[in-house]
């Protein structure tokens, strides 16, 4: 059974291979590339002792970079064409039946065409991973941009693992549900990128209560190097939100004059009245902890996933 397994599939797991030796090669290279960059940044700045804005200094890898983000479309790819055609192409062509009598089991059929899939999802996802870390260590090293901010976090870590076993996952389950290979991979594609989208957006920066900082009003950002700022709002006594600026009618009599007299002057009689600036951010030192979170909900869906399937595969006739 796993040397026929290997025969259906060797050609997805040659192409796969390909690709992922092409870019090793590409990322190696731009790498120790970007690696010395940032080694002869730090000198300098040691040599001077101050160290100038570092926001620059990678800017002539954005065509790389651009590739290694595109990198968190490659889970999609594995639930796509490795995880919806997995069963829907077998039920569709009626290849499941002739398997199914010649001594072997539903559940050992499926069972090895499972586990394969998400090996190779681990392996691929993994090494992916890795490498797309270990690229983007120099640019982390200098908080450019934070690794809690989309795109970033995504393609770092281990999360990218976990969502590429949750997407071989929701492909089998979708093409076990469907029998039909078309079908499973829409559902595929839009269950997995609304997900995504849901929980990077609203379930994310609130993995853990974020910190906060209560500054003197219209105050510039100013949460923690490589933090993800959620909200910088100037709060009025009342709790009114006034980020967009105050009317004159708005202002305290008291502080009206003072205006005349410079922003900074205003700003202080404001803060006297109650006035402040209230930040919200998740520090950048949590980055491993929402890549535990994250990790685990998705690889907690994976497993109900291919439940719901081995459920769908073992009751449903043939």
């Amino acid at each position: 059974m796993n040397h026929l397994v290997w025969r259906l599939h060797r050609s997805q797991v040659s192409l796969a291979g390909v690709a992922l030796a092409a870019l090793t090669v590409l990322l190696l290279i731009t790498g120790l590339v970007m690696a010395h960059d940032l080694h002869g940044f730090l000198a300098s700045c040691a040599a001077a002792r101050s160290c100038g804005s570092a926001s620059q200094l990678f800017a002539g890898d954005s065509a790389v970079t651009s590739l290694v983000n595109a990198t968190m479309a490659v889970p999609l790819l594995f639930g796509l064409f490795w995880g919806a055609p997995l069963l829907a192409r077998e039920f569709e062509d009626g290849t499941h039946s002739l398997a199914w009598t010649q001594g072997v089991t539903r559940r050992r059929w499926l069972s090895r065409n499972v586990l394969w899939a998400l090996a190779a999802a681990v392996v691929w996802g993994a090494a992916l991973a890795a490498l797309v870390t270990w690229w983007r260590s120099p640019e982390n090293a200098v908080g450019a941009p934070t690794r809690l901010a989309a795109f970033t976090f995504d393609i770092q870590g281990i999360a990218p693992v976990a969502y590429a076993v949750f997407a071989v996952a929701l492909g089998i389950a979708a093409g076990a549900l469907f029998r039909r290979v078309l079908p499973a991979m829409a559902a595929t594609f839009a269950v997995f990128t609304g997900l995504r989208f849901l929980i990077a957006e609203y379930a994310r920066p609130h993995y853990l209560t974020p910190g906060s900082r209560s500054l003197a009003p219209f105050s510039d950002n100013a949460a923690p190097a490589g933090s993800l700022v959620l909200s910088n709002a100037t709060l009025g006594p009342d709790g009114q939100d006034y980020t967009a600026g105050l009317s004159i009618q708005e202002v305290p009599a008291a502080c009206r004059g003072n205006g005349q007299q410079g922003p900074a002057l205003l700003n202080s009689c404001l803060a006297s009245h109650g006035f402040h600036t209230q930040i919200l951010y998740q520090p950048a030192s949590r980055f491993w902890a929402f890549q535990g979170i994250e990790a685990g909900i998705f690889i907690v869906l994976a497993a109900a996933l291919v439940a719901v399937a081995y459920r769908m595969v073992l009751t449903r006739d043939a």
